[in-house]
């Protein structure tokens, strides 16, 4: 089940003695995702956890877990996720299985993150992430929210809107 081993991770990680140990533990859990993918049931249940409870420790491991067995059924949750301005600390993470998943139901929710500015992200990550995202669902209605970001006051989002669209 993830949950159990979300928290055998977390153990293992807290104990570890040094970085190097941290590495060959992140090289094991990568490697168990992937031989033994959890269930899509699974990730959703602990994309929940995280949705309510934002300082759930094990966050990263649910993403690496989302990743390993990628699924449309994920939306959702991502979009609340990504909806909640005040739970930031997977929104890059969260728009970069949105870019992949290209799930046409995460439009609103992608425009939405194209106004996130926050004084630690200078180079307007989140945003420029959500442009990349839109321009893979690739519909009329993202290409309209992209022409409108090519009008944005902040050079780094109007110029990536206006890179996608020379490539559109």
């Amino acid at each position: 089940m993830l949950s159990n081993t979300i928290e055998k991770y977390l153990k293992l990680f807290k104990d570890s003695p040094n970085y190097r140990e941290t590495d060959r533990i992140a090289d094991e859990k990568k490697k168990e995702f992937e031989t033994s993918p959890p269930s899509v049931s699974e990730v959703i249940q602990e994309l929940e956890k995280y949705a309510s409870n934002p300082d759930y420790p094990g966050a990263s491991f649910i993403m690496m877990a989302a990743w390993s067995n990628l699924s449309k059924d994920y939306t959702p949750i991502l979009c609340q996720i990504l909806n909640d301005e005040s739970n930031n600390g997977l929104h890059e993470s969260v728009i970069e299985l949105l870019d992949v998943l290209r799930d046409e139901r995460a439009i609103p929710e992608l425009s939405k993150a194209l106004t996130y500015r926050w004084s630690y992200d200078e180079w307007l990550n989140v945003p420029r992430k959500s442009l990349l995202a839109l321009a893979e669902i690739g519909t009329p209605e993202a290409k309209m929210i992209i022409e409108s970001a090519a009008q944005y006051p902040e050079e780094l989002i109007s110029e990536d809107a206006n890179l996608i669209l020379e490539d559109w």
